[in-house]
């Protein structure tokens, strides 16, 4: 996993015997999901969203980023919270971590300066590493001096992101936003979701069948859609290329573009989106059948 190192709302401030609290952002989306609360953090004075909360958008690793499933989500939670609370890494999220540095810098051997690390790691590393070793295992890794300029870089990152995924559990909220797509998303699995998240003092968040359900409640034409079609959500045309009943009327009202979502058209009709959500299925519970989404009910506990 990892999060945006520019997120201003990423570090706890540094007042005396104050602790802010976090509240984690995990999505199953990697895409629109991750932009709409990338807006909602820009725009956090004016949806007068609680100041003393620290915001925290939690990416898949680049690695990971094709697992799109509930599933893959709660298991980052579970990353989250195990990480800050045993101060152990597994080699696994480890590598994920260093291959997410290299991929975003520039470098002109990426593939070499991962292939070192992949070997090393996979040959020397225990399978549970402590979080306080992490530095001498890259100066390591890289000891070669062709790689001593990107040592520190890769250590200051790597600490970065622990310092910025560290959880306390008497304050922190880690918050998981997932779709209900029966597709992918089996009936049973989602019993098991629900009563992990409720075990582990996991908020989640479901909009059923998609995301895009929240969207569309920003606008008064939500409450005159085919709510059978919604809930299927199937695609228009018989094309494999066409889109789902929820993206086409959302494109049809704004001109919806999942990929390059525009906050702007969504930042001032929050409070109605809110609002209306109460109108419809808000309950995790029975979120499982009906159309709807309490998005809204995570909104408002950001505010209060």
């Amino acid at each position: 996993m990892r999060v945006k190192t520019n997120n201003n709302f990423a570090e706890r401030p540094n007042e005396p015997m104050v602790e802010m609290p976090k509240y984690f952002l995990i999505y199953e989306g990697e895409v629109t999901e991750p932009m709409y609360f990338d807006g909602v953090i820009v725009n956090r004075d004016k949806l007068a969203i609680n100041q003393t909360l620290s915001l925290i958008s939690v990416l898949r690793s680049l690695d990971d980023s094709s697992k799109s499933h509930p599933k893959y989500a709660l298991k980052m939670a579970n990353d989250i919270k195990s990480q800050s609370i045993d101060n152990f890494i597994s080699k696994e999220n480890l590598f994920k971590s260093i291959t997410d540095f290299v991929i975003n810098e520039d470098f002109l051997n990426k593939e070499e300066v991962i292939d070192i690390a992949d070997n090393y790691i996979k040959n020397y590393a225990n399978d549970l590493i402590d979080v306080n070793e992490i530095g001498n295992i890259i100066m390591d890794i890289y000891k070669d001096d062709v790689f001593k300029d990107i040592v520190p870089n890769i250590i200051e990152y790597l600490e970065l992101q622990r310092i910025i995924l560290d959880y306390n559990s008497n304050i922190d909220v880690i918050n998981l936003i997932v779709d209900r797509d029966k597709g992918s998303f089996k009936s049973e699995q989602y019993d098991d979701l629900v009563q992990k998240c409720n075990e582990n003092n996991i908020k989640l968040y479901i909009s059923n069948p998609c995301f895009e359900v929240w969207l569309l409640m920003h606008f008064d034409e939500f409450d005159n859609l085919d709510f059978d079609k919604l809930l299927e959500n199937k695609r228009v045309t018989a094309s494999k290329n066409s889109r789902k009943y929820s993206d086409k009327m959302l494109s049809d009202i704004i001109g919806y573009d999942k990929s390059n979502l525009n906050f702007d058209m969504f930042v001032d009709k929050i409070d109605e989106a809110i609002k209306r959500e109460k109108n419809y299925c808000e309950d995790v519970e029975k979120l499982k059948d009906n159309v709807g989404s309490n998005i809204g009910v995570l909104i408002d506990n950001m505010r209060n």
